[in-house]
């Protein structure tokens, strides 16, 4: 049984949205981007040829809000404070996670700050964040064999340098009439 609502089911906290740790007053609107990119080949005859797929990175635009009645620094808006933590994150260009109420983002950075002030919001920031993954990839140094351990060292050699080269026109009779 759990103790903070009486009731069978387990209690479960979710954590709250947020943008590199900086939380909103109010998350008006999420928008989720996920993208498979399907690589097209022309031919000489017919329809072009897909032979490759992959995921391009995703991408999320979040539109939240932050009143300026909310607790705040000493004299300073909250909207102004949480305006400048976001440039800061941009600025900073360190890749950071993003918690949305559908799923976690990690290597997240933001691609584009909005703010519109008017007469109706002169007292809160209603802000959009255009966020995209960044894709980081680990290098590492190996050792590689030395050459006359190689299966067919003589074919396996290293490169040359033999100067630029002329492309040749292969003749039909000589490829054969296929």
């Amino acid at each position: 049984m759990n103790w903070l609502s009486q009731s069978e089911e387990p209690a479960t906290l979710r954590p709250q949205r947020s943008i590199g740790g900086v939380t909103f007053d109010v998350v008006v609107e999420e928008q989720h981007e996920d993208t498979l990119e399907i690589t097209e080949h022309p031919v000489e005859h017919g329809a072009n040829i897909s032979d490759h797929a992959f995921m391009k990175p995703a991408s999320v635009t979040i539109r939240a809000g932050v009143s300026d009645g909310s607790g705040s620094i000493a004299g300073e808006k909250a909207g102004v404070s949480v305006y400048e933590a976001l440039q800061t994150l941009q600025k900073a260009r360190e890749p950071f996670d993003i918690i949305t109420g559908k799923r976690k983002y990690r290597n997240m950075l933001i691609e584009t700050l909005s703010v519109l002030t008017d007469a109706d919001s002169e007292n809160a920031l209603v802000v959009t964040a255009d966020c995209r993954e960044v894709i980081i990839v680990k290098t590492q140094t190996v050792s590689v064999p030395p050459r006359s351990r190689h299966r067919n060292a003589g074919k396996t050699g290293g490169t040359a340098n033999k100067g630029q080269k002329q492309a040749k026109r292969q003749s039909i009779l000589k490829a054969g009439i296929g």
